[in-house]
């Protein structure tokens, strides 16, 4: 079985790359000191990837990883397209 870590590291970031959270984060660096707002970050986005695992891990139970492939693929494909459509 090989190890996706980089997979995951690199979808992570191009997905999080412009997005809300990226503009939050330099708003809130440009009004306070930048190793707290470094700190509240990772600690928030940490609690989230936790959500997020416990979730996946939940679902993962129940639903079949091949119809997990198809449904996480077209909500990618779809948020893509909606992006693209909405600029």
């Amino acid at each position: 079985m090989e190890t996706p870590i980089l997979m995951i590291i690199g979808t992570i970031f191009l997905m999080e790359l412009g997005d809300k959270t990226q503009l939050a984060t330099i708003a809130f660096a440009s009004q306070h000191n930048a190793l707290w707002v470094y700190v509240g970050v990772v600690l928030g986005l940490a609690l989230c990837t936790v959500l997020s695992v416990l979730i996946g891990g939940a679902i993962e139970r129940y639903v079949p990883k091949e119809y997990l492939r198809y449904v996480v693929g077209s909500i990618f494909l779809i948020t893509g397209v909606w992006t693209l459509l909405s600029h």
